[in-house]
């Protein structure tokens, strides 16, 4: 029975994750029907409730499991193995035991090893370090890193990226940092896509909302039976935290949007791609506060002309949204990758340069913005340009997305050449 095990992603929380984690499981059971799929996740208790494949199974990989449990019994198991202690080896905890049965640890994170996040360097260390004590290889699927100036960074990235089996890099911008990082081409680092630009939805593996979803979706073909002009909007909260600490008001820049839009007869979607219900304490991997704030900003009018999407969205759901919109203005990053797949164009707002380095791919990069340019005027402005010129531009990501697309599918190719090399 051929195990892989999957860390740094969930099915609960963050949607572009779960397209992730959803495409990486759905591609590999192409090659192995009969696969199981170890997922370490931080919400692993809820993804349980989430998903009931009896194939995949859910251990912790929250901070506190991995520094008291993962870690430590990754090299307790080591030990033992060595001392040949097998009896007491079986004794240590499932999780362990399944890392290392795996014939290969992928590692989902959108980022890791990036300047200005050094809060989370730990958790980027502690969720590959098993597997490397295990002699388990790790794969780093398509994400962003670097830069490296900050010479912390610089150095745990290295003394641990080089010892990854392969790090696929999710564009030219990455691909350089690290390659300078590294001091040149290396054997292990390759470029590739996001693997979610091969998600499908019969990949979705988790529970649909079903409660609101059916009447804000009724909302929206009722518009475009009307002849309006459908805008999609996908806000986050992580750019909204950053405007905070900026000085100024995300939320409000949005409100203003959707307003103009509004007023130029356009039907505007408000949707998430992070969800964890509507409690405003729960703001990490949560959009849905920020869009109802957003949502109770608006006039009555402004309010008949938008839909709200809410609830535990899945991200097949997330999908359908972003294809019954003509165009969409988001600030997640997998937002835009799921548009980018749906051949629907789009202008972001961003943090990062992850997003334009994708964006480049598709010849794109006209259309992103930096979330400290902070004007709705230039949303607005790019959302009428791209609206002008949506059938060509929707050409034109047809036409590149085959080329995306397979440089996604090198990644799942890889690990397959893997776990064949071993089986010989």
């Amino acid at each position: 029975m051929t195990e892989i095990a999957i860390i740094a992603a969930t099915f609960f929380g963050n949607k572009g994750a779960e397209a992730m984690i959803s495409s990486t499981i759905g591609k590999l059971r192409e090659a192995y029907p009969e696969a199981r799929f170890n997922v370490y996740s931080y919400y692993s208790k809820i993804d349980r409730t989430l998903v009931s494949d009896k194939k995949i199974e859910f251990y912790s990989a929250s901070p506190l499991y991995l520094v008291t449990v993962l870690n430590p019994f990754a090299l307790i198991y080591k030990l033992l193995g060595y001392l040949r202690f097998n009896t007491l080896q079986q004794r240590c905890p499932e999780s362990v035991k399944a890392l290392a049965r795996s014939k290969v640890l992928i590692c989902l994170a959108g980022v890791s090893f990036v300047d200005g996040r050094t809060k989370f360097l730990p958790f980027n260390i502690a969720t590959i370090l098993p597997a490397m004590i295990l002699g388990t290889p790790v794969v780093k699927f398509a994400q962003a890193v670097g830069s490296f100036k900050n010479p912390v960074n610089a150095f745990f990235a290295q003394a641990f990226l080089k010892r990854c089996r392969m790090v696929f890099t999710r564009g030219n911008k990455t691909h350089e940092y690290l390659q300078g990082l590294l001091g040149g081409p290396c054997e292990n680092v390759r470029r590739a896509n996001d693997i979610a630009f091969l998600f499908q939805p019969g990949f979705s593996l988790s529970k649909p909302e079903l409660e609101n979803f059916p009447a804000s979706k009724s909302l929206v073909e009722s518009a475009k039976n009307a002849g309006k002009g459908v805008v999609g909007i996908c806000p986050s909260i992580v750019v909204h935290k950053k405007a905070e600490k900026a000085g100024w008001n995300y939320a409000d820049m949005v409100a203003k949007i959707v307003s103009a839009l509004s007023c130029k007869g356009y039907h505007v979607v408000l949707f998430p791609n992070a969800t964890r219900g509507s409690d405003a304490s729960m703001r990490h991997n949560n959009d849905l506060p920020l869009i109802e704030n957003i949502f109770q900003e608006l006039k009555e009018d402004e309010r008949k002309n938008t839909s709200l999407f809410t609830g535990l969205l899945n991200a097949a759901q997330i999908h359908e949204i972003i294809r019954m919109c003509d165009i969409v203005a988001v600030s997640r990053f997998h937002a835009m990758i799921g548009a980018l797949s749906l051949e629907i164009p789009v202008t972001v707002i961003g943090w990062s340069h992850k997003y334009l380095e994708v964006m480049e791919l598709f010849e794109q990069e006209d259309m992103v913005l930096s979330y400290e340019e902070g004007h709705h005027e230039n949303v607005v402005q790019n959302i009428i340009k791209l609206e002008s010129e949506r059938v060509q531009r929707a050409e034109k990501i047809r036409k590149l997305l085959p080329e995306v697309r397979a440089l996604a599918q090198s990644q799942v190719d890889y690990v397959c050449s893997l776990i064949e090399n071993d089986r010989h």
